[in-house]
Formats: structure tokens, C-alpha cells, sequence
């Protein structure tokens, strides 16, 4: 179930720039294993977008992994499914802030030229969600801020996204 897991996480990724993208009236193809937009004229916020669409899908993502029905943190370890979406995210991340994050086809690459910050500064701002999340998935005892500054620090990314 963990490969299930991780599988669908990175799917989740993939799905969150096809539906953003085509919402927005543009064509998605593949050029090997990259998303691309054949004859896309994006907008500064339109590619901020569609190339944040993956991470803001997987923070969705790992929220519903972490916590339990009413929305709470889970109080327990999660299903091996669940495990392998965190990790699906976890791993992501970890790709976009090493050997990725300065790819020309990349979401890294595609947020910062829109927004004109460096791929440093756009790679540690996914940084932050992923190391709390890390802490929520492997940490014993994770104090009740951890998932609370985690869901702040992605709703703060998701709301400057969206209105940039």
C-alpha cells in the first residue's frame, strides 16, 4: 500500500499542473518525463500558477494524509497509503530543492521567473511545508505547532499565488 501511496502522490502532482493548465484554456504534453505547454503565451501569474499547481496539489495532498476525519492531526501513525502520499510529497520536494531546482523545464525554474525571485528563494519557501511535514510523519511527540505553522506556511504560499 505504501507504493500505492507514493505512486498516487506523484500522480497527485502531475494531475494538479494538468488541471490548473487546462482550466486556464492552455494545451499540456509531455517532452519525456516533463509537463510542457505546446505555444503557451503565459501571463506572469498564469505560469506561477500552473507550475505551483504539483506542490499546491501535494500540500492538499498531505493534509488529508495527516489528519483523520474531522480534520484533526492524526493521534497515531499513518496507514502505509497515507505514508506513501507524505513521502510522494516529501520526496518531491526534496527533487525540486537539489537536482531540479534549477531544470528550465522545472516548477522551481517556472515560479521564479515569473515572479522574478531567485530559485533559491522559491525552493526554500517549498522547503518550509516540507520539513514540517517530515517532522509530522517521522517525529515522536511533534508538538501541537508543528501542523499549525505547516498548514500557515501553505495557505500563506496558496493565497500569494493566487492573487499575485
Amino acid at each position: 500500500m505504501f507504493a500505492l501511496g507514493l505512486a498516487s502522490g506523484i500522480g497527485a502532482h502531475e494531475l494538479g499542473h494538468y488541471v490548473v493548465a487546462t482550466s486556464k484554456g492552455y494545451q499540456v504534453s509531455h517532452d519525456g518525463l516533463s509537463i510542457v505547454y505546446p505555444g503557451a503565451a503565459f501571463t506572469d501569474p498564469d505560469r506561477l500558477q500552473v507550475a505551483s499547481a504539483g506542490f499546491q496539489t501535494q500540500w492538499l495532498m498531505a493534509e488529508l494524509a495527516l489528519r483523520d476525519r474531522n480534520f484533526k492531526e492524526l493521534t497515531v501513525t499513518p496507514s502505509n497509503f497515507r505514508a506513501g502520499v507524505v513521502c510522494a510529497h516529501l520526496g518531491i520536494t526534496l527533487a525540486y530543492l537539489t537536482v531540479l531546482k534549477d531544470n528550465k523545464q522545472g516548477d522551481v525554474v517556472g515560479m521564479a521567473e515569473s515572479t522574478k525571485l531567485s530559485n533559491d528563494r522559491i525552493a526554500l519557501a517549498l522547503a518550509v511545508p516540507g520539513a514540517l511535514d517530515a517532522w509530522r510523519l517521522f517525529g515522536n511527540h511533534v508538538p501541537e505547532w508543528v501542523p499549525q505553522l505547516s498548514v500557515l506556511s501553505k495557505t500563506l504560499g496558496v493565497a500569494w499565488i493566487w492573487t499575485y
